[in-house]
């Protein structure tokens, strides 16, 4: 099974300030719906390369020689993804050249994704790099402040481990509901997103996938120490943890000052909280797609 040995995670110091960007919206819905006032935005010389291999520089746990997959989730690649990103940072950082390198194209839910495609490809006791960096800034429309005031640019890295024993990930669940799949979208290189249905769809479906997975592993809600998010909006992270009638204290949140950061969203709160001490610990990311991924870490 795989164990996230690690993760460091990069912010740009830039920020945009949304009252003073946007005068006509509301502090007051700023803190309560979204949870922040200003989100991260990275500067004209940052681009996900930059920001990856930034990350990357931070870690204390890396052994280059028995790195075996380096994988990059985004879905908005340099160059048009040509070559894959994820090339490029091999380059940048130095890694041998027996390693594997590939992008995967997905969005709120792509953490778990990567995850599950690191445990398929490895063998026990290799390692792999994931990488997470979807800066929604660069194809944010100027003004649009139905998407502004949400996203927040940010890279990751995490180094997991094929194991044994350990804090491993002891099971994963996958949905995708497409009928509504314009929800959030990329059209002619501009961000368009229905924050409406994407709220009726976490809303309709996370919590029904959460407790699929913890009834297929014979678990209950009060079994699970944590619950770590996707951070999509403080409305949205608050609903859940209401519908599931947990304590807040259960639910961790970092949205302030930060924003939405897609794929990055969920290992930057597992970063910022000791997930490796849980007994049993819940991942659950969600949106583009529509599509939500859910894997449950257990300590064994």
């Amino acid at each position: 099974m795989l164990s996230i040995e690690e993760i460091k995670s990069y912010l740009p110091k830039n920020k945009l300030d949304i009252l003073k960007t946007y005068k006509h919206i509301n502090k007051k819905f700023l803190t309560n719906k979204i949870g922040t006032t200003k989100v991260t935005r990275k500067n004209k010389n940052e681009d996900i390369v930059s920001m990856c291999v930034a990350a990357y520089k931070k870690l204390k746990k890396i052994k280059k020689k028995k790195i075996k997959l380096l994988l990059l989730c985004t879905q908005n690649p340099e160059g048009n993804g040509l070559p894959h990103n994820s090339a490029l940072i091999h380059n940048k950082i130095g890694l041998e050249s027996n390693i594997a390198t590939m992008d995967i194209s997905q969005g709120c839910a792509g953490y778990v994704y990567s995850l599950k495609v690191c445990e398929n490809f490895l063998s026990n006791n290799d390692m792999a790099l994931i990488f997470t960096c979807d800066p929604y800034s660069k194809i944010i429309s100027k003004g649009d402040y139905n998407t502004d005031i949400l996203f927040g640019d940010a890279a990751t890295v995490s180094i997991v481990k094929m194991k044994k024993k350990g804090t491993l990930i002891k099971d994963y669940s996958f949905f995708s509901n497409t009928s509504n799949h314009n929800a959030i979208n990329n059209f002619n290189g501009k961000l368009h997103m229905n924050g409406r249905s994407v709220m009726k769809f976490a809303e309709k479906y996370v919590v029904k996938e959460i407790l699929n997975l913890l009834k297929k592993n014979q678990l209950k809600i009060d079994d699970v120490e944590k619950f770590y998010l996707h951070q999509g909006s403080r409305h949205i992270v608050k609903t859940i943890t209401k519908s599931l009638k947990l304590n807040e204290k259960r639910v961790p949140m970092l949205i302030k000052n930060i924003g939405n950061t897609i794929s990055s969203s969920i290992p930057i709160v597992l970063e910022k909280n000791n997930y490796q001490k849980n007994k049993n610990s819940i991942l659950c990311g969600f949106g583009v797609g529509l599509s939500i991924a859910t894997c449950l870490i257990k300590k064994i």
